[in-house]
């Protein structure tokens, strides 16, 4: 069964987190900050939910035709929208491998279209933003690990040449943040001790102003700010009553019930700041409106639902215990 990257906060028991304390404070602060990065595939519905790990053929990148830019665009964005056609909660295999082929597929299209020179950069960079956004969503879609990685190398490549621009596109922000914070947490060092509250600035100008949750399309940045302020320790910018604010503050967007993530994390953020009882609420109005009509996350959406009743019933049985938050409650 699939897990989202969120999943598996700790880069070793918890246990083992108490005993180091007592020895070593400063290796702890970084395991910490390491750990954090770790979720830092985040709680977004942009990260959303990932399809099995099935070897994954490589497409080949279709033919852009760069006169028509705008048209390309247009359908390659149709094909990205069209990931989630006919899910139902739970996604069924037909779903999830039509998921995968289409974030590949928007990929493809999107590689394609940011090599076209003779295009505005402020017209190639909606495209960039595309090659990102699918990049990470294709992070565990193989077919080898090398090409995944190259996947999320290029996107973060190419948000970078999105962010060297003035003004530029506030999605850059949002996953230039999010695929840093995936690549840093494989391969940790003690210089990232400062990434989260770089994250965190980078997370909050994705959300360019837009009152908590509202930012376009679904709250992605509102989401990763909260995720960050989380899991992160206070010496590296973290707080956990702060992540509770924002993701009650969003919770009155117009589009705060498009994406069911937005529910599972808001009642993550409650519980963990001692309100079980508001948690298995939010939990159960998640589960009573089913799969959202709004938005374009029905196959995250459909994923996440499984979660949410996961988590709810470990709750109920269990109200003043942890139900696995960092693991999808699996």
């Amino acid at each position: 069964m699939r897990r989202r990257a969120r999943r598996r906060v700790e880069a070793f028991p918890r246990a083992s987190v108490a005993a180091a304390t007592r020895v070593v404070p400063a290796l702890v602060t970084h395991t910490l900050v390491a750990a954090a990065l770790i979720a830092l595939a985040l709680v977004l519905g942009a990260s959303g939910a990932m399809a099995e790990t099935t070897p994954t053929p490589t497409a080949a990148t279709p033919a852009c035709d760069c006169h028509r830019f705008a048209d390309e665009l247009a359908a390659a964005r149709a094909v990205y929208a069209s990931r989630g056609e006919g899910a139902t909660s739970p996604p069924s295999q037909a779903a999830r491998t039509r998921f995968r082929e289409r974030i590949l597929d928007a990929y493809a299209r999107a590689s394609s279209l940011v090599a076209c020179d003779g295009v505005a950069d402020a017209d190639r960079d909606e495209a960039r933003v595309l090659l990102a956004t699918t990049a990470f969503k294709s992070r565990r879609f193989g077919p080898t690990d090398a090409e995944a990685a190259a996947r999320m190398t290029r996107g973060l490549e190419e948000s970078e040449r999105c962010l060297a621009h003035t003004p530029h596109l506030p999605a850059c922000d949002l996953w230039h943040g999010s695929i840093r914070g995936i690549q840093a947490s494989g391969s940790w060092n003690p210089m990232q001790l400062g990434l989260p509250k770089q994250l965190l600035a980078e997370f909050r100008a994705a959300r360019a102003g837009a009152p908590p949750g509202a930012d376009p399309p679904d709250g992605a940045a509102t989401r990763a700010e909260a995720s960050v302020l989380m899991r992160a320790p206070s010496v590296a910018g973290g707080d956990l009553e702060a992540a509770r604010q924002l993701m009650q503050a969003a919770s009155a967007a117009p589009i705060f019930a498009c994406t069911v993530d937005n529910r599972i994390l808001l009642a993550e953020t409650v519980a963990r700041t001692g309100d079980g009882t508001r948690a298995v609420t939010e939990l159960r109005a998640a589960l009573a409106a089913g799969l959202p009509t709004c938005g374009d996350n029905r196959y995250e959406n459909a994923s996440d639902l499984e979660d949410a009743a996961r988590c709810l019933a470990r709750l109920e049985e269990h109200p003043d215990q942890d139900p696995g938050w960092d693991d999808d409650c699996g």
